[in-house]
């Protein structure tokens, strides 16, 4: 980090139950509808008899919605706070799990992927933002601790999801997945992060007088346009599109590929996918840590990991290339998921942050929503995944080339105003 230990220890201290809280959310609301899907593509393609592209569209669906939902959800939480966007987004989330048990076709299987792509989106948006507002100094740490929960996520949903199917079959298995949003995420929204109120924006705007009315709307639309018209603000969309569209491609076709394909046991596959998790525990905070360090060039230097596990994926037969794989793609999926939060406030600051990063998580929504549909036309296409996956490695590439120009400007002054006032604590002393 560019700052000592110490700054996160303090922030944590004074704001750990807005953490607990993002935690918790993102391990039950976001993780378990997100992370089930590569495991029902099977089951679903068996009793439908739909391709590999059919079956896999409804990750499309998902962020394809989401890439709306992204843009729309930062507007409503700068107006309405966290608290009641997460509630409502995560009751959605929990009724798409269930409404697997009922799909009867391909139009009622995608509009499942449409909740989903309320719900998991907006979701994430809404813990970027609370943690944005919370912590400043750490906010790469505190994002990477708080992104624990999609790790854990990732590590426990192959362990039950693979098991609860073979016993009970894609539709009853992947229902059971929405157990902790009804037990878990909704009764912590509504009886303990209640406790922290509103967030801090939002009651200041809520307090302060408004005689322009709507024209206080009126100017955070000007403003983003102006920003809009900045080459950092397009360098920012492209590299995290590029980025996320690599990342969802190897996810939601893993499953596919190293069981189908690769003819690798299913067990061994469910493990193999839980390592990624596990090893994210630890890569979201050391990524988190890096770009706090770093800034735009740890986010570059991460995206090169994208590009090492497209190469590796061409020979995981290989023991050793195979363990190596799991490695870059854990370290991978830390960065995706932590790239936005960071890129947008060290750039632009504070102003407007949920509208940023609601508009920057619909460029990765778009990136979700290509890669899988990408790779699944180029293997039915192909019949192998060679293509695709080298594709990948040339994209992952650009997504760490074009950060390089980027002026993180708001991350150089708030370095300098750190370091000067370590400087005048030490003089002090």
């Amino acid at each position: 980090m560019n700052l000592s230990d110490t700054v996160f220890v303090r922030e944590f201290r004074d704001n750990w139950p807005v953490l607990l809280t993002a935690f918790l959310c993102l391990l039950f609301a976001f993780s378990a509808p997100g992370f089930s899907m590569p495991f029902m593509y099977a089951g679903v393609i068996e009793e439908f008899g739909w391709t590999r592209e059919q079956a896999t569209f409804l990750s499309s669906m998902k962020y394809g919605t989401g890439a709306i939902v992204a843009i729309v959800i930062g507007r409503v939480i700068d107006r309405v706070g966290v608290r009641s966007a997460l509630l409502v987004l995560t009751t959605l989330g929990g009724i798409a799990l269930i409404s697997f048990l009922w799909v009867p076709n391909m139009a009622w299987y995608y509009f499942a992927g449409v909740l989903l792509g309320v719900a998991s989106p907006g979701t994430i948006v809404a813990i970027k933002v609370m943690v944005s507002r919370t912590f400043h100094a750490s906010q790469g740490t505190a994002m990477g601790v708080a992104m624990l929960g999609t790790a854990m996520g990732a590590t426990v949903v192959p362990l039950v999801i693979h098991p609860l199917i073979e016993s009970y079959g894609w539709r009853i298995g992947t229902a059971l997945m929405s157990t902790g949003i009804w037990i878990v995420a909704i009764p912590l929204l509504l009886f303990f992060y209640r406790g922290q109120g509103v967030d801090p924006v939002v009651s200041a705007a809520r307090q302060a007088p408004n005689p322009a009315g709507d024209a206080g709307i009126q100017d955070v639309k000007e403003s983003v346009r102006d920003l809009m018209k900045r080459k950092e603000f397009w360098f920012i969309a492209l590299a995290v599109y590029a980025a996320a569209l690599v990342d969802q491609a190897f996810v939601q076709h893993q499953v596919l590929f190293l069981d189908v394909d690769m003819g690798m046991d299913g067990h061994l596959v469910s493990k193999a996918v839980a390592a990624m998790g596990a090893i994210g525990i630890l890569a979201r905070v050391l990524v988190g840590g890096v770009f706090d360090k770093l800034s735009k060039n740890g986010v570059s230097l991460m995206y090169l990991t994208l590009a090492g596990a497209s190469l590796l994926a061409l020979a995981v037969l290989n023991p050793a290339i195979f363990a190596a794989f799991v490695v870059f793609r854990a370290v991978a999926h830390a960065a995706v998921l932590l790239d936005t939060t960071v890129l947008a406030k060290h750039t632009f600051g504070v102003k407007n942050l949920g509208v940023l990063l609601g508009i920057f998580t619909a460029a990765v929504n778009l990136g979700f929503m290509t890669g899988p549909w990408l790779v699944a036309r180029l293997y039915d296409t192909t019949g192998s995944y060679t293509v695709p996956f080298i594709l990948c490695f040339f994209i992952s590439l650009f997504a760490a080339a074009i950060l390089l120009p980027l002026k993180p400007s708001y991350w150089i002054e708030m370095c300098a105003r750190n370091r000067a006032d370590r400087e005048a604590r030490a003089a002090l002393r």
